[in-house]
C-alpha cells in the first residue's frame, strides 16, 4: 500500500488490486501478463471473469448498459414514491381530516418499511438472486399506486403507502450490487455515479412532474394512476429483458475483492486429494484427477432461459443467518461509518416534510407547483456535482494508481467526501438560517442545492469505495447505508412539523 494508506496484517486485502501494468517489471514475479485485459492491454480486469458465457462480466458493454439502464429507469419510478406527497400536503390534509403531521406520517411509516424491508431483500437476493426481488417489487409497486389512487380514508392510504415502501425498498437496498455483478473495478464509478443521479431524478424530478399531472387534471388521484401505469410498462420491460447479474462462480479469483477466509476456503477446495475423494479414489496424494473447465464449454441461455424467475440457489446458507449476518454488518466500523454517510441523504428527505407547511404560507404563498418547482434546483445540483466529480476525482484516481505503483486502493475514492462535506454543511446551516429569518425563496433555493450536491458527493464517494473495498459485503453494505437513510427520517418526521409550529408560534408572540 502507499499514498497515506495504512498497511494492514493480513495478507490478502480485500480491493487492493493491480489495476496496471508494470513495464518495467515485466520479467519479474509483480508481472499481470497472465491476467485477463481489457481492450486497451494495459488495464487488468479486476475481477478476473471466468469463462463462461453466461458470466455478467462476459457480456458485452452495451448489454450491460441495457440491463442497468431498465434497474435506473425502474429507479427513478421508486424514487418519485416518499417526496410525490410533499406539495399536495396541504390538499390530503383537507381530503383525510388530519393534521400535517398525519399526513407527513404516510411518508415516514414507507421509510420505516423500506429500512425493514431492506434486510429481508438483502438476505433472500442473495440465495435466489436479484431478478425474482426485483419483478416482485415492481408488482408490488403498481398495486400499492393503484390502491392509493382509490384510497377513501387516512387508513388505507396508510396501508397503501407501507405496501408502496415494501416494493421501493428492493430498489433502494440491492440496485447498487448489480454494478460489481456487471462491470469491472474501472468501470463502476460513472455507473455508480449513474444511479445516484438516477435515484435524484426519481426523488427530486418526479415532484414537479407529477404535481403537474395534479394540477392538470385538478385530482391528486390521477399521480398515483400516472405512477402506477408507468411502472406496468417496467414490469413487462423487466420481465422480459432484466437478466439475472448475480452468477455461480468456481474459480478463486485473487483480484475480486474477496476476504482472506473466503480465498484460503476455496484454495483448500483446489486440494487434488480432495478431488479424489470426490471421485472416488482412495484419496492418496499420488492420484491425480484431471480438471476440466467446464466454464468454457457452457452454451450462451436462450431467451426463454433467461427468462425464468427461479434460476437455483446462488448460495447454500441459510436465509435467516444472512438476515442475521446483514444486522451484524451494521455495527462493522467500516460499514457503520459508511452508513452514516447516508443520513446527508436523510436531511433532504426532511426538508421535503416540511417543505409544503411553510413556502404555501406568507412571505412565500407558492402553491403547489411553486413548491414542487424548488425540487429542479437540488436535481440540476446533484448533476453538476457528479460531472465535477467524474471530471476532477476519476483523473485522480488514477493518478494516484500510477503514483503507488500501478496498485488500485479503494480509499483513493474517498477524496471527494471533503468537497462533499462542506458544501452539505453551507446547505444545512443555510437553509435552517434562511427558513428561520423568512430570506427570500432564492436563498432557499441555493441552500437546498448546496445540500443536495454535498450529499450526492460524499455518498458517490463512500460507495464506490465500500463495493471495491468488501466486494463480497456489496449487497450488506448498500442496504445499510439505505436504511441509515430512511431510519433517521422517520424519527425526524414525528418532530419536525410539530418544532415548525413552535417556531411560529415563537416568533409570533416575539412579533416576528
Amino acid at each position: 500500500m502507499g499514498q497515506g494508506i495504512i498497511e494492514p496484517r493480513q495478507a490478502v486485502v480485500p480491493g487492493t488490486i493491480q489495476l496496471y501494468d508494470n513495464e518495467e517489471e515485466s520479467g519479474t514475479i509483480a508481472t499481470t501478463v497472465h491476467l485477463k485485459h481489457a481492450p486497451d492491454g494495459k488495464t487488468v480486469l479486476a475481477p478476473q471473469p471466468s469463462d463462461s458465457p453466461n458470466d455478467p462480466l462476459n457480456w458485452s458493454t452495451w448489454r450491460k448498459d441495457f440491463v442497468l439502464f431498465i434497474l435506473l429507469v425502474s429507479v427513478i419510478c421508486s424514487g418519485i414514491h416518499g417526496p410525490m406527497v410533499a406539495p399536495i400536503t396541504l390538499t390530503l390534509a383537507a381530503t383525510y381530516n388530519r393534521s400535517i403531521n398525519d399526513v407527513a406520517q404516510l411518508s415516514s411509516y414507507m421509510l420505516l418499511v423500506i429500512a425493514g424491508m431492506a434486510y429481508v431483500y438483502s438476505a433472500v437476493s442473495r440465495v435466489y438472486g436479484k431478478r425474482p426481488v426485483f419483478v416482485f417489487s415492481l408488482v408490488l409497486l403498481v398495486v400499492s399506486d393503484a390502491w392509493a389512487s382509490v384510497a377513501k380514508d387516512y387508513g388505507s392510504m396508510m396501508g397503501a403507502r407501507c405496501l408502496s415502501g415494501a416494493g421501493q425498498s428492493a430498489f433502494e437496498a440491492i440496485s447498487l450490487s448489480v454494478i460489481p455483478d456487471l462491470y469491472f473495478v474501472h468501470q463502476r464509478n460513472r455507473r455508480v455515479a449513474a444511479f445516484i443521479l438516477l435515484f435524484q431524478t426519481g426523488v427530486y424530478l418526479g415532484v414537479p412532474l407529477s404535481t403537474a399531472v395534479y394540477v392538470s387534471s385538478g385530482d391528486w388521484r390521477r399521480e398515483f394512476w400516472a405512477l402506477a401505469i408507468t411502472e406496468g410498462i417496467m414490469l413487462i420491460l423487466f420481465f422480459l429483458f432484466f437478466t439475472e447479474t448475480a452468477y455461480k462462480r468456481y474459480h478463486v479469483d485473487p483480484l475480486a475483492h474477496q476476504s482472506e477466509s473466503f480465498v484460503l476456503e476455496h484454495l483448500n477446495d483446489l486440494d487434488p486429494t480432495k478431488d479424489a475423494e470426490k471421485a472416488g479414489g482412495n484419496g492418496e496424494s499420488d492420484t491425480q484427477v484431471e480438471r476440466v473447465n467446464t466454464a468454457a464449454q457452457e452454451k450462451p441461455n436462450t431467451f426463454l432461459q433467461n427468462l425464468k424467475l427461479y434460476n437455483g440457489r446462488f448460495s447454500q446458507n441459510n436465509v435467516f443467518l444472512l438476515f442475521y449476518r446483514a444486522l451484524a454488518l451494521t455495527f462493522h466500523p467500516t460499514i457503520f461509518w459508511c452508513g452514516s454517510a447516508g443520513l446527508l441523504m436523510a436531511w433532504p428527505v426532511g426538508v421535503s416534510f416540511t417543505i409544503d407547511s411553510f413556502m404555501t404560507i406568507p412571505p412565500y404563498n407558492f402553491s403547489a407547483t411553486g413548491v414542487a418547482n424548488m425540487y429542479i434546483g437540488p436535481w440540476v445540483a446533484s448533476i453538476i456535482a457528479l460531472v465535477a466529480g467524474d471530471l476532477f476525482f476519476n483523473p485522480l484516481t488514477r493518478w494516484l494508481t500510477r503514483r503507488n505503483k500501478n496498485v488500485y486502493e479503494p480509499e483513493f475514492r474517498l477524496y471527494q467526501v471533503v468537497p462533499g462535506i462542506i458544501c452539505a454543511i453551507i446547505g444545512f446551516v443555510g437553509w435552517g438560517w434562511a427558513e428561520q429569518n423568512s430570506l427570500p425563496w432564492g436563498a432557499l433555493l441555493v441552500f437546498f442545492s448546496f445540500m443536495l450536491a454535498g450529499a450526492v458527493l460524499v455518498n458517490n464517494g463512500v460507495i464506490s469505495y465500500i463495493i471495491d473495498a468488501h466486494r463480497d459485503w456489496a449487497v450488506e453494505s448498500q442496504v445499510i447505508l439505505f436504511v441509515f437513510k430512511n431510519f433517521f427520517p422517520f424519527g425526524y418526521i414525528f418532530l419536525a412539523n410539530s418544532l415548525l409550529i413552535v417556531e411560529w408560534d415563537i416568533s409570533l408572540c416575539l412579533g416576528g
